[in-house]
């Protein structure tokens, strides 16, 4: 792809089209921001498979390695996280999550927090980088419903929506799709974002209880 740098969209698709991956950290540091949302959402497009990770996909898994890898950013001990080391980079990254690649960036980033079963603590990477109202009201919707989907009797019924979420095969077994653990993981990404701004106008802390407080 390096070759295509300087060229127009056109000739990046194509070039794309060619080599079926992205490097996406050159496009980061060599293209316009609306030209790189264009070519990441091409090839998002263009991918019918959704069991394999397409562009979007690669970009979120490609954020979270330069956080992983950044330096720490701890607001509150029980919200350990991590930013990246550059400052330049990181504002790119959050211009294109907000901006440039809303809104076909929040079913991945659903995806993403909802996939994390085994390092969940490391979805506060991507959740730092959420600043659009539009993204953290669908991330608080989506809650809501995996949090009522914990009360359905039918075990079928009550994984349904945390696969689709997951873009899991229906078959995949219950035990992996759980709405009580998907939920948590939410509300642990909604929490630290409540921690870095203002979201009184979207959910306050008494709606993101799991369950009613006793009296």
């Amino acid at each position: 792809m390096g070759e295509y740098l300087n060229g127009s969209v056109t000739e990046l698709t194509a070039a794309l089209e060619a080599s079926r991956s992205i490097h996406i950290e050159n496009l980061l540091k060599e293209r316009d921001l609306e030209t790189i949302a264009s070519v990441l959402l091409e090839d998002t497009f263009r991918d019918t498979d959704i069991m394999r990770k397409d562009s979007l996909d690669r970009f979120l898994d490609y954020a979270a390695f330069k956080a992983r890898t950044g330096i720490p950013y701890i607001p509150s001990l029980a919200y350990p996280s991590m930013r990246m080391i550059d400052p330049e980079l990181e504002s790119r990254v959050i211009e294109l999550v907000n901006e440039h690649l809303y809104p076909e960036i929040v079913l991945k980033i659903l995806k993403f927090f909802t996939r994390n079963m085994h390092d969940s603590d490391s979805n506060l990477h991507v959740a730092w980088l959420i600043r659009s109202d539009d993204i953290i009201r669908s991330i608080y919707e989506t809650y809501i419903r995996f949090r009522s989907d914990v009360f359905e009797s039918d075990p079928d019924t009550r994984s349904v929506n945390v696969k689709r979420i997951m873009q899991a095969s229906p078959r995949t077994d219950n035990s992996v799709a759980s709405p009580l653990d998907a939920a948590c993981r939410l509300k642990y990404v909604l929490e630290f974002i409540a921690l870095n701004r203002n979201v009184s106008h979207i959910f306050t802390e008494e709606e993101l209880r799991l369950a009613p407080e006793r009296r």
